[in-house]
């Protein structure tokens, strides 16, 4: 697959003469990215990075995308600025940590990374927690719901993202912004 697509990247620039900045290719591992990334510049004789294709994950992306691009998108998230921080596990734990105390919830009531899996499958099924709230069923699923809007509110609050807001936020930032 990864000679495939390098060999049609190489080809659209040198055939069909495509600038290479105005080629992006992602994939899902930095390894794979660097591999891709490698054999491009070696099928197009090692370009200056200024004229190389953007070969990168779908995060790494999104990230450039949102710092570089991303000004609009405080319209659509209250408090929002490109110079964002990226939560990573223990910055998640941490919040959730502080959430759980706030709440009076124990690690034993929710597991820390239930909640932030069920987080997780949330955001990957753009639910909000207020729609999260309108579908809780039960103690627990309602539990949850106020977890997930505590974690959002300090998210915000920090103006940071998770993994998963990442590429949510990026594509919330295509839609609203056309010209983008």
């Amino acid at each position: 697959k990864t000679r495939v697509i390098t060999h049609r990247i190489a080809h659209l620039v040198r055939a069909h003469g495509v600038p290479g900045p105005c080629v992006l290719a992602v994939t899902f591992t930095n390894k794979a990215a660097a591999e891709m990334r490698q054999r491009v510049r070696n099928l197009l004789n090692d370009p200056p990075a200024s004229e190389s294709p953007l070969v990168s994950t779908f995060h790494s992306f999104c990230v450039r995308l949102l710092r570089r691009d991303g000004k609009s998108l405080a319209e659509l998230r209250q408090g929002f600025t490109p110079s964002f921080t990226i939560y990573d596990d223990d910055d998640q734990m941490s919040l959730l940590r502080s959430i759980y105390r706030q709440l009076g919830i124990t690690d034993e009531a929710v597991q820390y990374r239930a909640a932030l899996s069920w987080i997780s499958g949330q955001k990957s099924k753009k639910q909000s927690p207020q729609d999260a709230y309108a579908a809780a069923t039960d103690q627990r699923t309602s539990r949850l719901a106020a977890i997930f809007e505590r974690y959002e509110e300090g998210l915000r609050r920090s103006n940071a993202l998770d993994f998963d807001d990442l590429l949510h936020e990026a594509v919330r930032l295509l839609a609203h912004d056309t010209d983008l």
